[in-house]
């Protein structure tokens, strides 16, 4: 499909007593690191917010132009990326992955 765009989305819970050491690794090093791959056309970094209280959650969302730009990732920088964070954290923030394919995007205006 023309147009169409992938997302790439990472959701972290992150243990209270590491979460500010967390965001900041996160704003200083992790994303520049992931747009410097080359790979992603942008990211939302986002505190994620539910029913449950689930503790400190985050959510990544890159966005990506083709399958073949994540192929890319995953194959090249991935294991590092997901090593670096392992070395840093642990299982102090506990990352799960998925993908989403973009239908259709847009923005609603003067509502």
């Amino acid at each position: 499909m023309p147009g169409t765009h992938i997302i790439y989305n990472v959701t972290i819970s992150v243990d209270e007593t590491h979460k500010s050491n967390w965001i900041r690794w996160m704003l200083d090093e992790h994303l520049r690191e992931m747009m410097g791959t080359g790979c992603f056309l942008g990211f939302r970094f986002c505190e994620l917010h539910t029913e449950q209280d689930l503790g400190p959650t985050y959510t990544v969302q890159y966005e990506l132009a083709s399958k073949e730009d994540l192929d890319t990732y995953e194959q090249k920088f991935a294991p590092e990326m997901r090593s670096k964070g392992a070395q840093k954290f642990g299982e102090k923030a506990l990352a799960f992955r998925s993908t989403m394919t973009v239908l259709a995007k847009g923005e609603l205006r003067n509502q």
